[in-house]
């Protein structure tokens, strides 16, 4: 089996969610994070070396701590490992919601409605397939067990308009795949590069030309054109001597 194939089916054994079909209609237990929880039998089946293991390993380790330490009330370190473990898989849209938990306890409500908003996105999409490897493997382990969107949608906007906001104008938190970073870096600083050697350079140096005229010349300040001081015209443009 492929390590990436294998890092999913393994992580998705690890992942499902003790929520029942019925489970979602109790706010209380909906909003828990006592319904997400592992079956540590399939961790002591786990292959201790290669890259691929260390990955599960350092996921698992994260989102368990993560929840040991919300459930303490320690909500900084929590925040801490709940963000490193969606940094690993961040597909898995239960690690967004509970940051949203997280950040509600330490009173970040608007904070809290992104990563909401970040939730309920990836779980329309699970529904809709649109996660092709991770997906497909979170709904044939937990077919009964993930909730479904519509009933979700509605107890977060329930639970939002309780802090007086709006789940229509809440922005996701963007997340980008750890192999895209150094992609988006280069064509950042590609795009800089352009800028400043087509633009902000000419830019400079026309600037420059206009305050330091050639001795005996002045320089049109429409077309940068060097014209003699007797001129009272561009040579070029025809543009008046201000």
């Amino acid at each position: 089996m492929r390590p990436k194939l294998f890092f999913f089916i393994t992580l998705t054994i690890l992942l499902c969610s003790t929520v029942s079909a019925q489970g979602y209609v109790d706010r209380d237990r909906f909003f828990s994070h006592e319904r997400f929880s592992f079956d540590l039998k399939y961790t002591e089946e786990m292959p201790s070396d290669g890259r691929t293991q260390q990955d599960i390993s350092s996921f698992t380790s994260f989102f368990i701590d993560g929840i040991y330490e919300f459930s303490s009330g320690d909500f900084e370190e929590a925040e801490k490992d709940f963000l490193k473990a969606r940094e690993i898989w961040p597909e898995y849209f239960a690690t967004d919601f509970l940051l949203a938990l997280t950040y509600e306890n330490k009173g970040d409500y608007e904070r809290a409605a992104r990563y909401y908003k970040s939730y309920l996105n990836k779980l329309k999409k699970f529904h809709k397939g649109e996660y092709p490897i991770s997906g497909s493997l979170i709904r044939y382990f937990s077919s009964h067990n993930v909730e479904e969107y519509a009933p979700a949608e509605e107890l977060v906007r329930e639970r939002l308009k309780g802090y007086g906001i709006d789940l229509d104008k809440v922005l996701p938190v963007i997340t980008f795949p750890v192999f895209i970073s150094p992609l988006l870096l280069a064509v950042v600083l590609g795009v800089l590069y352009v800028v400043a050697k087509y633009r902000v350079w000419p830019y400079y140096k026309r600037q420059k030309r206009l305050k330091n005229p050639p001795e005996g010349f002045w320089v049109c300040p429409n077309c940068y054109t060097d014209n003699p001081v007797l001129s009272k015209v561009c040579q070029k443009c025809r543009k008046p001597r201000e």
